[in-house]
């Protein structure tokens, strides 16, 4: 019998396998907890990690958001492109945050990652009303904002509508892109439950407890169309979305994104969607909804 074949195929073999196998898995730690240490000294983050995506992930997100939107790739890559280079919105982030209390706690430089294909959703869908549970800093919030004011800007009015409970959140969010949102303070569930406009897209990424996730879902139900987009920045660890989505006869698909240079394993994006029906908002709505 040759060595080979007895590494491979007996109890011995498995045995004398048992170090090697260990110094491959802890080779790949080792690098991994190298990566942490240097992100340690480096970022200031502690909380609502920011990272660049790996140039792989990038191109299936673009595919993603092509599919959920029923857009072309090329479209939504132009998009995409438009957000990377969009050196007034970057400038005025960076700005924000050195003046921010949160300076201490936030990096300067925005990253947007999954954020990218927010702002290619909307780019390419213009809707007429966007909301988003959740602000925080504002980072996500002004990356819609910016996608808003790009659509008024070819002609397509609409304006982003953003949920929270801290009085003091959004601080990144600034004008001009501050005209092209409303943050209302309070409880989302209850906030929905209040709201009067049909929603185009909706955004769940709050309290991230599945049930309150379903319960803003079940608040926004009555505001949806047949051809709302309805997201979640939960689906990877909830399958709230994959619940709703088959509740009100929309297909379910999950996008999860990989960081560049980062220890955190990532998030996602779930999307409730009409499959192989282009959506554009304007062609949708009869009526434009401002403030």
């Amino acid at each position: 019998m040759s060595l080979r074949h007895s590494v491979r195929y007996t109890a011995l073999g498995r045995i004398a396998l048992i170090p090697f196998r260990l110094g491959w898995a802890l080779t790949h730690c080792w690098r991994q907890a190298t990566g942490i240490v240097k992100w340690a000294f480096k970022s200031k983050e502690y909380y609502n990690y920011t990272y660049h995506l790996t140039e792989l992930n990038l191109a299936y997100l673009v595919s993603y958001i092509a599919v959920v939107s029923g857009h072309e790739v090329a479209e939504v890559e132009k998009y995409v492109r438009e957000l990377e280079t969009d050196e007034a919105l970057r400038s005025l982030l960076r700005e924000r945050t050195r003046s921010s209390r949160d300076r201490h706690n936030s990096d300067v430089e925005p990253l947007y990652g999954r954020r990218l294909g927010w702002y290619a959703l909307v780019r390419a869908t213009k809707p007429r009303v966007v909301v988003e549970t959740g602000v925080d800093r504002g980072l996500g919030t002004a990356v819609l904002a910016a996608a808003v004011m790009r659509n008024e800007q070819e002609g397509f009015a609409g304006l982003v509508y953003a949920t929270d409970i801290t009085p003091d959140c959004g601080h990144l969010l600034a004008e001009p892109y501050k005209t092209y949102c409303q943050i209302i303070l309070g409880d989302s569930v209850q906030t929905l439950k209040k709201f009067q406009e049909p929603v185009d897209i909706f955004i769940h990424d709050s309290d991230h407890r599945p049930e309150y996730e379903w319960a803003e879902f079940a608040a926004v139900e009555p505001n949806l169309h047949p051809g709302s987009l309805v997201l979640s920045d939960n689906s990877q660890q909830s399958s709230k979305l994959l619940e709703f989505a088959q509740r009100i006869g929309k297909s379910f698909l999950y996008f999860q994104d990989q960081p560049k240079d980062h220890w955190w394993p990532g998030d996602g994006i779930g999307a409730a969607f009409r499959p192989g029906v282009p959506t554009f908002f304007p062609e949708q709505t009869a009526t434009t909804r401002r403030r």
